[in-house]
């Protein structure tokens, strides 16, 4: 029986295409901006940065875009600040908060989650669906919550000791490759993370929004570049990919429900 829902993603509001990812790019690049100018300065840096990404929802919104904000506001945030108080890396200007995260940075970094969800919705990188059931517990959701547990196991006791963490992460992201290998797809995703993704962060610690211990390639610790081969490529992708499903089935239930009623 073939599954309603392969490679729809984007059900709730259509695909993305390659000029809504070019228009993110646009927004991504006038924070960087503002980072480069206005980085020590934070009431003026946050205060560009709401603006930033009001003027993004304003002009090129997606329906429940907000929702992915959100998801970003708290696990990106909230990772940041474990991050923090764990002594992983440390933000450089001025903090209104009592850990050292500017305020602004939550904002952004639902803003970040909001624009991947546009990469992950183009048709190169969109799985096959979950056949309505997008949060039925599967091994590929196991092994890579594992994977993630594993890994701040890993930075939180070991940040400070390299090669241990670099080591750590290279031994469960093979592990995971190997017991569940990546679709083609996946695999082009990854290539076009490991390229921007490492290459924006070098520009926010060039500007200095924060910085890293035990640095090997333009501010970045090897363990970060292992990191990001995993976490939003494998892991943010695939959850992604159920809250979408997932919004399409409760939107398209929703328009069966009121169908029913009309008539």
């Amino acid at each position: 029986m073939t599954n309603p829902f392969r490679g729809r993603g984007l059900l709730v509001d259509g695909a993305a295409g390659i000029k809504q990812v070019l228009f993110e790019l646009v927004f991504l690049a006038a924070a960087v901006v503002a980072v480069a100018f206005f980085c020590r300065n934070t009431p003026v840096m946050s205060a560009l940065a709401a603006a930033v990404i009001s003027a993004r929802f304003i002009l090129i919104g997606r329906r429940y875009d907000w929702i992915f904000l959100l998801i970003g506001v708290v696990a990106g945030g909230g990772n940041d600040m474990l991050s923090m108080m764990k002594g992983v890396y440390r933000y450089l200007p001025p903090h209104e908060l009592s850990i050292p995260i500017p305020l602004w940075m939550l904002l952004f970094w639902g803003y970040v989650f909001v624009a991947f969800r546009q990469l992950f919705a183009l048709p190169a990188f969109r799985g096959d669906g979950f056949g309505g059931k997008p949060w039925a517990i599967d091994a590929r959701l196991i092994a890579d919550l594992a994977v993630v547990i594993a890994f701040r196991i890993i930075i939180y006791h070991f940040v400070r000791h390299e090669p241990i963490p670099t080591i750590g992460y290279a031994s469960v992201l093979a592990l995971r490759l190997l017991v569940i290998p990546p679709k083609a797809r996946d695999w082009k995703l990854m290539a076009v993370v490991m390229v921007a993704g490492p290459a924006y962060e070098a520009l926010l610690i060039l500007f200095g929004l924060y910085f890293y211990y035990d640095p090997v390639f333009l501010g970045m610790p090897a363990w970060l570049l292992i990191y990001w081969a995993f976490i939003i490529p494998i892991f943010m992708k695939g959850i992604f990919d159920r809250v979408e499903e997932y919004l399409a089935v409760q939107r398209e239930w929703n328009a069966d429900t009121r169908g029913t009623n009309i008539a």
